[in-house]
């Protein structure tokens, strides 16, 4: 595990330390997903951390509770399609929670200025594009593209999006130029079934219902913490968002605390949905 972070995942060794030296704390995460245990040790620093500090942990509960779902799926002889590389939905609109604006905004600003600049621009286009049409009345006035209740309406600002047939700015070459750090609502999304579905050609697709979704955990956590409404970022905007919240970015609490948080959500979610759901599309 990494020793410069307040929040670490890995193979658990008690004498991990944070950024300060400090010992960390270890805790434990145990779930049942469909039928099948899936167990991390994380490590929390003694020091504080920020919103953004808790997405890779929550990118490899993300990882650890999809492995298991597509596993489930191929084991009964269903096919996913979805694979690096493939673009069949890089038009819809991703929702991030504020966790993951302030990290992913961290991480681009951290790449070269070329790269970054570049990225910039992109959003900058898929942006005017967007706030030249009216959203749904729930976003009319929200500038940072937030809603108090984003995560109950997302839907049917989903819809609305789709009909601007915007390209994801982070889209480029036929390749996700984040991949590696791509959103959570990315990482959830698979279907069962026919890619060409996917590209509106012959052939079903099905949407697979993923039991525990990190998205709404971040969202509640971060909810929590901010004593705000559950808040969602739309991708495209999360650059500009983030420049507006610098304040948000920087504020802190006990690492610890915020990890030992995020277990009993995670847990809480998991308990009301013991098993995954597929859907007709």
């Amino acid at each position: 595990m990494a020793e410069n972070l307040p929040i670490t995942v890995g193979g658990g060794a008690s004498g991990a330390g944070d950024s300060s030296g400090s010992r960390a704390e270890i805790i434990g995460l145990e779930l049942d997903i469909l039928g099948k245990e899936v167990n991390l040790r994380i490590g929390a620093g003694q020091g504080q951390a920020r919103l953004a500090d808790i997405v890779p942990l929550a990118q490899a509960v993300c990882t650890k509770i999809t492995d298991v779902v597509l596993e489930s799926i191929r084991s009964d002889g269903g096919r996913i399609p979805c694979r690096r590389g493939c673009s069949a939905c890089c038009s819809s609109l991703v929702p991030l929670s504020v966790p993951e604006a302030l990290q992913l905004s961290e991480m681009i600003l951290a790449m070269p200025e070329s790269q970054w600049r570049l990225m910039l621009q992109s959003c900058l286009v898929v942006a005017q594009r967007i706030l030249k049409r009216k959203p749904p009345k729930s976003f009319v006035g929200q500038t940072t593209g937030t809603s108090p209740n984003s995560l109950a309406e997302w839907n049917k600002v989903a819809s609305w999006y789709t009909n601007l047939n915007l390209a994801c700015p982070f889209h480029y070459k036929g390749a996700c130029t984040i991949y590696e750090q791509r959103p959570l609502a990315c990482r959830e999304h698979f279907v069962k079934g026919s890619a060409r579905a996917c590209r509106g050609e012959r052939g079903t697709a099905e949407t697979v219902q993923v039991p525990v979704q990190m998205l709404d955990a971040l969202a509640q956590l971060a909810s929590e913490l901010e004593g705000t409404s559950a808040e969602v970022v739309m991708l495209p905007l999360a650059l500009f968002w983030a420049q507006g919240n610098v304040e948000r970015a920087r504020q802190t609490w006990p690492a610890a605390m915020m990890v030992q948080r995020f277990v009993e959500i995670v847990k809480a979610i998991a308990s009301k949905n013991s098993t995954a759901v597929v859907t007709q599309t």
